[in-house]
């Protein structure tokens, strides 16, 4: 597939269906279109993949290591393999996320 409406995609529920997206897969790479309601929270995880995080829309309180800071539209959180990350949101949000190497898990 050469070109993507995101949100068209079938959606893939994640972390016990609590947040919903939408993903295209390459060979190395996932992107997908979340939509995560207000007052979600992202429970603290890791995984091996490195992952950008680009909020669209809404406002989503983010720790990555022992960071935190709240997103706003056009901030991303970038975030390296292996790194503890999760966070709340403060409002309903939409973002992007980015995954490589690609999330087999998500397909």
């Amino acid at each position: 597939m050469s070109f993507a409406t995101l949100a068209s995609l079938p959606p893939r529920a994640i972390f016990d269906g609590q947040i919903r997206g939408h993903y295209a897969h390459l060979e190395k790479v996932t992107v997908g279109e979340v939509h995560l309601n207000a007052h979600t929270t992202v429970p603290m995880h890791q995984h091996p993949h490195e992952q950008v995080t680009y909020v669209l829309s809404g406002r989503f309180r983010f720790t990555v290591g022992d960071q935190t800071t709240v997103l706003e539209p056009g901030m991303a959180a970038l975030i390296p393999g292996n790194v503890p990350h999760g966070g709340t949101t403060l409002t309903d949000c939409r973002v992007i996320d980015l995954f490589a190497p690609v999330r087999e898990d998500y397909r």
